[in-house]
């Protein structure tokens, strides 16, 4: 993904449908899920959202497709663990572009980490769903 450059109003969005649309399905729900190096992210599309980009930059990136078909609002709280067991808690913050609402979490990895991740969202009319994934993050050089 060396030298992607990303702009729209829904880059994390287009970001998550484009990566072999992982998701998991709750009821009426589809939480769209990611987890990518921040570095392939345009400086412009970095500067807008506040994010800092690095190498060793991780993103977490969680979608909520209500019935609506369109990102809502949602609670969301993760962490991750590495191969060490060491737990990272991940904080999340809410992005609303033009009337579609996804999660963003920043973190720092090493190379060739295999992280685990694990994601809790609060959905409106539906409950508390928890699932896992499993991501290999590499340095971009």
């Amino acid at each position: 993904m060396k030298g992607v450059v990303l702009a729209g109003p829904v880059l994390l969005l287009v970001l998550c449908v484009a990566h072999a649309e992982q998701f998991k399905r709750f009821g009426d729900w589809r939480v769209h899920y990611i987890a990518f190096n921040a570095s392939v992210l345009s400086a412009e599309i970095a500067e807008r959202y506040e994010i800092v980009r690095g190498s060793h930059k991780g993103l977490v990136n969680i979608t909520a497709i209500g019935p609506s078909g369109r990102g809502e609002k949602v609670s969301v709280k993760g962490r991750f663990k590495n191969l060490l067991d060491q737990t990272t808690k991940l904080d999340f913050r809410e992005i609303d572009d033009k009337g579609t609402v996804y999660y963003l979490a920043a973190f720092d990895f090493e190379n060739a980490e295999n992280l685990r991740f694990e994601i809790t969202v609060e959905l409106p009319k539906h409950g508390s769903e928890t699932f896992r994934f499993q991501h290999a993050l590499y340095r971009e050089e």
